[in-house]
């Protein structure tokens, strides 16, 4: 790896790219080119509901964002049809792209999500603009700053304070830190007993955009490491007071989960394996309906496989997945299983559990086959294909097959109802 850094470094700026595309050819991961193709092929199949429409792309957005594919990634979210919910996915694929370092195309979605913001206006436009505001401040991006602080005149909300405690956070003076030695958790207090419903409501945005922040810091600090770059120890020390903060939902557990990639990037293996293994217990408590869990289980797994195996933990973890998958099939509807399985057969693959990952798959196609509605179909054969291109795989020519008689029926299925 260090031959070929050494060799990128001194052959590509001959031929003229730059920071960000020696990055994206230095540390793209390797993923199964036509599964791929499949997936994007299926995904312009969707047509139904706005709203699952959205999702799935900014879902798949988000995955070509991960495989390095950055010129698709934005072009899913430019070209779909306008929601409310595709400012956020600038917002979650601008987070992505970040992470890996690929700074002109974070830089790009945040101009997007700046221009589909009034699509979001009673639906959380302010917090969008406050996320894309924080994240081109974070790329030292002037313009885009601006632009961000312009949307005012859409989202109607004055950031200036909010603004003030964010830079306290990233840049914090001599007094701040002092404080955050003395009180690490300042930041993160808990949900007191006895408040007003108004005053939960509060309490749970503020959370939300902490938990942002705490992430956007590790996806910067991880694009410094892939740059060769220090970053302020600060930042991580707020980001590991938001992974032991009290939890209402999974995002603890993902912060914790980024914090281990980013451990496993800098080498610190040992590290990485007890980030890995406290946030897979605290994944362990969440009912199989808090769908977070799936994500997080396979991106942990994920760094798991990135780091030199010790003692049992590869087979602790398989075996996690296999109870995740029975109370799956036990507690979740068909559809929303169609959704996760794909995850968790990921998980299992890059875990060396091949066979138990093309029976998970297969689980997910034949869901696939069986549901009724063509556009869930759409969103399933999507899913199914793209979480084998992630995982470099194919599958066998049972399920393949199924997959493509799935797919060809389609247009029929579609025919017969008012899509």
């Amino acid at each position: 790896m260090k031959l070929i850094s050494l060799l990128l470094a001194i052959f590509l700026p001959l031929a003229g790219w730059s920071e960000d595309q020696r990055t994206s050819l230095e540390f793209c991961p390797a993923y199964h080119k036509l599964s791929l193709e499949n997936s994007i092929r299926c995904l312009e199949t969707i047509r139904g509901d706005d709203y699952r429409t959205a999702l799935t792309r900014i879902w798949a957005a988000e995955n070509l964002a991960y495989l390095g594919d950055q010129k698709k990634a934005v072009g899913i979210l430019r070209e779909s049809t306008t929601h409310y919910l595709i400012p956020y996915g600038c917002v979650e694929t601008g987070l992505v792209q970040v992470g890996h370092a690929h700074t002109m195309e974070a830089r790009e979605l945040i101009s997007l999500g700046i221009q589909f913001l009034p699509f979001a206006v009673g639906k959380g436009a302010e917090l969008v603009q406050f996320q894309l505001l924080k994240m081109a401040t974070v790329l030292g991006d002037q313009q885009s700053v601006q632009s961000a602080w312009a949307a005012e005149t859409v989202t109607k909300v004055n950031h200036r304070s909010a603004y003030q405690g964010f830079m306290q956070d990233w840049n914090p003076n001599l007094w701040n830190r002092l404080q955050d030695l003395i009180q690490p958790m300042r930041h993160w207090q808990g949900l007191e007993k006895g408040m007003s419903r108004d005053q939960e409501i509060a309490w749970n945005a503020e959370r939300t955009v902490d938990v942002f922040t705490a992430i956007l810091f590790i996806q910067e600090a991880k694009a410094r490491v892939r740059r060769g770059e220090s970053y302020p120890s600060h930042w991580i020390s707020f980001a590991r007071a938001g992974a032991n903060s009290p939890a209402v939902n999974t995002r603890p557990a993902a912060i914790q989960a980024e914090l281990a990639e980013l451990a496993a990037l800098e080498g610190k293996h040992e590290e990485a394996r007890m980030l890995v293994s406290s946030a897979g217990k605290m994944l362990v408590p969440w009912a199989p309906q808090m769908t977070g869990v799936y994500k997080i289980e396979r991106d942990l797994a994920l760094v798991l496989t990135s780091v030199p195996d010790k003692g049992n933990d590869r087979a602790e973890f398989i075996t996690r997945l296999r109870k995740r998958i029975a109370i799956m099939a036990k507690s979740l509807d068909p559809y929303e299983q169609m959704l996760q399985l794909p995850m968790l057969a990921e998980a299992l693959y890059v875990l060396a559990a091949p066979d138990e990952a093309q029976v998970t798959w297969k689980t997910a196609a034949e869901l696939c086959a069986s549901n009724p509605n063509p556009e869930s179909q759409s969103i399933g054969l999507t899913r199914i294909w793209m979480s084998y291109a992630r995982a470099n795989a194919w599958p066998p020519k049972d399920t393949e097959a199924m997959l493509t008689r799935v797919e060809k029926k389609l247009p029929e299925e579609y025919a017969k109802v008012n899509f």
